[in-house]
């Protein structure tokens, strides 16, 4: 059954699906660089070094199809950092009537339009390394934002689709109109135009929250007497004279060896969405951003690249522009993450430092009956130590599973076998060790 998750509007009639936690990079209709405090000075200097090219010509939009280059999206390559020499070649080896000319740096805003100018159903369009999916022809009154859920079972309250309901109608007809990239767990359906009235960072009404949590969250609570809220300790509504002492003692807390991390959140456009997404049994919120409705919500599972499609009834009328966020495979990468960080391959192994800090190559390896939750009963070696060596405790390390099989994947076919198993390395081959 589908859930309300909110409203949103497209006066312009475009749509742009972005994760919205990215938008501090989204440069509107400025020009695209990025701003100094994001990132370490080199990095700044060479994605602001970087250019844009136009493939042009008679030929043009065949060229430009033909090309399988993730650089180029439609006629266009953005933010090379080392001029056209690429795309040029690849352009001159379709045999086409087709250029490659540089063109000033292209607001991102302006690549929505020019994209969607060749590319009406759909383009990808990139910025400062990340992208969101566009869609032109979209109603401009005020439309539902819609979800449904898995089917029960371990994953019955993560999205399987959102959609922004264009037109009553049964689709017929799905076109891909591109993959959105998410990179901090949410999404929003916005106009791109009403997007140029963003504002990150600078808080509307001049106020502030300030949060903390984890690690040794205890005892900086006690130090500066704060209060937890659900899973975090918080401060909220705080002016610039009330935050920045507290930011500060944080700083100072966390240079002098606590552990623990803290979030500065201005009453931004970015905090008033995610504030009703806490509090909201759909986890979205709806603003109102340069006379435009945008509603942005939780992936519920976490990052990654999602596809988006144009639903389309018999007569080709736009139906939907959908997300399909439990796709078959962000299901399959989902279960993926869950083993190698709070699964079975989450847990630990006892390694000869010869492997773990010497970087030998694994040969012999045992498992016993795990006498601890977070023990795999694994014990792994190099092959070539001495009972001596194995018998000192400073020899081994603790490591969880994952971080071997990145090191060996030849690891986890292994590491599925149950407590008595032992393996050892012969040409290059796991094989169990009593048949050796």
């Amino acid at each position: 059954m589908p859930e309300l998750l909110g409203r949103a509007s497209f006066p312009s009639g475009d749509l742009l699906l972005i994760d919205f936690g990215l938008l501090r990079l989204w440069s509107g209709d400025q020009p695209p660089l990025l701003p100094e405090e994001l990132a370490p000075a080199e990095v700044v200097a060479k994605a602001n070094a970087a250019a844009d090219f136009e493939i042009v010509g008679p030929q043009a939009a065949a060229a430009a199809a033909r090309l399988d280059l993730a650089a180029v999206k439609g006629r266009y390559a953005f933010d090379l950092p080392e001029g056209s020499g690429s795309v040029a070649e690849a352009v001159a080896r379709t045999g086409l009537e087709a250029t490659v000319r540089q063109v000033p740096r292209m607001p991102h805003h302006t690549r929505v339009q020019r994209l969607l100018d060749d590319l009406p159903s759909g383009a990808e369009v990139p910025f400062h390394g990340g992208w969101g999916v566009a869609v032109r022809g979209l109603p401009t009154r005020s439309l539902r934002v819609l979800g449904e859920r898995m089917e029960p079972g371990e994953d019955q309250q993560r999205w399987r689709s959102v959609w922004v309901e264009c037109a009553e109608g049964v689709p017929t007809e799905s076109v891909e109109a591109g993959y959105v990239l998410v990179d901090e767990a949410r999404l929003m359906f916005a106009d791109p135009t009403a997007l140029n009235s963003w504002v990150n960072d600078e808080p509307g009404d001049g106020l502030f929250d300030l949060a903390f949590w984890g690690g040794d969250e205890e005892q900086v609570a006690t130090r500066l007497a704060a209060t937890k809220a659900e899973d975090e300790y918080l401060w909220t509504d705080l002016t610039v004279d009330q935050v920045r002492p507290l930011y500060h003692q944080l700083q100072s807390l966390r240079d002098n060896g606590l552990r623990f991390a803290f979030d500065l959140r201005p009453h931004d456009d970015h905090f008033r969405v995610l504030k009703q997404m806490r509090s909201s049994s759909t986890e979205s919120g709806v603003i109102e951003v340069g006379d435009a409705l945008m509603t942005g919500w939780f992936t519920s599972w976490g990052d990654g690249a999602f596809p988006v499609y144009r639903d389309l009834a018999e007569d080709g009328t736009l139906l939907r522009v959908r997300v399909e966020l439990g796709a078959p495979e962000i299901v399959t990468r989902q279960r993926r993450l869950e083993r190698l960080y709070f699964g079975d391959l989450a847990k630990m192994a006892i390694v000869s430092v010869r492997v773990a800090r010497d970087g030998a190559p694994v040969a012999w390896l045992y498992r016993e009956e795990p006498d601890r939750e977070e023990d795999s009963g694994w014990r792994v070696f190099a092959g070539d130590e001495t009972q001596e060596y194995i018998d000192d405790a400073r020899n081994a390390a603790i490591l969880p599973l994952r971080e071997l099989i990145s090191a060996d994947p030849a690891l986890e076919a292994v590491f599925e076998q149950p407590p008595g198993s032992a393996f050892e390395r012969a040409d290059g081959v796991f094989v169990p060790a009593d048949e050796h």
